[in-house]
């Protein structure tokens, strides 16, 4: 049932709906400006922002299914002289991929947008305005301090699987390819329970440590050379962790975050001095919807949408 569910919803977001869609308004309000966007994840960060920082007098979005999806859609759209003085944006994850794509597309400086909720300056906001705490306390401090270092374990643990994956993604790109591995039905048990109760632990993550590992968890995978996967590691061994590796993982971990820190304040303060209540309910499926007033709004998204309205 569940897979007859996911090819519906893969119907609804194709380029086609996208494009049919977008034609039929068109006809309509030729002065709007027109969003694509890869998913509806999508629809929890970008919108309010294009509504906050457009001039433009009515807007409408679209979710494609995909980034393959929104690259047809602009392709389809700049083909057709009709369309030449239409107001549109296109916004992709810039993923593990290298290539460049038309300035018309906008692609975002981290892996995803999950990754603009998983920084230093975010968890801060979220800290004072949700846990009710002043910068000058202690207790904030050591929330931020803990966070970090617990990010960086973390990061460390999930390095390997991280450039597996871009090598992947290499692979896909080197020969054309668009198969996916579905990731976050294989590996979701495997980052459940990321942090340990007191909040002083991260768990080791056994199961994606070797390359014969994790082909046993994606056995359909192309086989990467030793010597791409090396390289790799010592790539990402140089760059900054919470932008460029996956964004879902970074997402993943930050619930995990919040939720320890949630239930210490609920039940014992330790290792903080003292209790800060937190009303607002952290859950995967929706972190990205509750929490995006906080996420990061990058300069380059503002010049694009500035420049496309």
């Amino acid at each position: 049932m569940s897979d007859v569910v996911e090819y519906l919803r893969q119907q609804s977001t194709s380029d086609c709906v996208a494009y049919t869609e977008f034609m039929l308004h068109y006809k309509k309000d030729e002065d709007a400006l027109y969003c694509f966007f890869e998913g509806f994840e999508d629809r929890t960060y970008y919108p309010i922002r294009i509504k906050n920082i457009s001039n433009a007098a009515n807007y409408y979005d679209y979710v494609c299914g995909g980034k393959h999806a929104v690259l047809k859609v602009h392709s389809l759209i700049k083909a057709n002289s009709y369309y030449q003085n239409v107001k549109t944006g296109f916004f992709v994850d810039k993923d593990f991929d290298s290539y460049s794509l038309s300035s018309e597309v906008y692609i975002t400086p981290t892996y995803s947008i999950e990754n603009l909720y998983c920084n230093k300056t975010v968890l801060e906001d979220i800290i004072r305005s949700e846990f009710k705490m002043n910068s000058s306390e202690k207790d904030f401090e050591n929330c931020i301090s803990m966070y970090i270092e617990l990010q960086n374990r973390f990061n460390q643990e999930i390095l390997f699987f991280n450039a597996w994956l871009a090598c992947q993604a290499d692979y896909r790109n080197e020969n054309n390819l668009s198969t996916r591995l579905n990731i976050d039905k294989k590996i979701k048990t495997i980052f459940e329970k990321i942090i340990s109760p007191n909040m002083s632990e991260i768990k080791s993550f056994s199961e994606i440590q070797t390359q014969a590992d994790i082909e046993n968890i994606f056995p359909d995978s192309p086989s990467i050379e030793k010597e791409k996967l090396d390289t790799k590691i010592i790539y990402f061994k140089t760059v900054n962790h919470p932008e460029i590796f996956r964004g879902k993982f970074q997402l993943k971990f930050l619930e995990s975050f919040l939720c320890r820190l949630q239930s210490i304040f609920g039940i014992d303060c330790s290792p903080f001095e003292k209790k800060h209540s937190c009303s607002l309910r952290f859950e995967y499926p929706t972190l990205c919807s509750s929490l995006s007033q906080y996420a990061t709004t990058t300069d380059c998204l503002k010049s694009y949408i500035k420049s496309v309205s």
